[in-house]
């Protein structure tokens, strides 16, 4: 009797019971390889999928748009929700915690 109830709580158990979905959000970081030693290491950021692109890879259309690098973009569902740009020293003035404080409350 015992396994018949072990039996039949596993088969109605859902299987993504326990596991963590990144729920569609993308931090994405833009730099210029001239640049780049004032990238921000984003691999510590939880519930999220980080992606990096230099700013040469990208479409004119693209390049015209963005004024200073880097800059950092959270996505959710594929809309710009946060962004944090450069100032005139060309380092962003974030750190990981205010980052992921903003992913958390998504």
């Amino acid at each position: 009797m015992r396994a018949l109830i072990v039996l039949a709580f596993l088969l109605f158990t859902p299987t993504s019971l326990g596991k963590v979905e990144k729920a569609d959000i993308t931090v994405l970081q833009v730099n210029s390889q001239w640049n780049k030693q004032h990238n921000i290491d984003l691999n510590g950021l939880i519930g999220c999928e980080v992606q990096f692109a230099w700013l040469e890879d990208q479409s004119d259309s693209f390049r015209k748009q963005v004024q200073t690098v880097p800059i950092i973009v959270i996505y959710h569902n594929n809309k710009p929700v946060r962004q944090w740009s450069a100032d005139l020293s060309f380092r962003l003035n974030v750190d990981l915690e205010e980052i992921q404080r903003v992913i958390d409350k998504l």
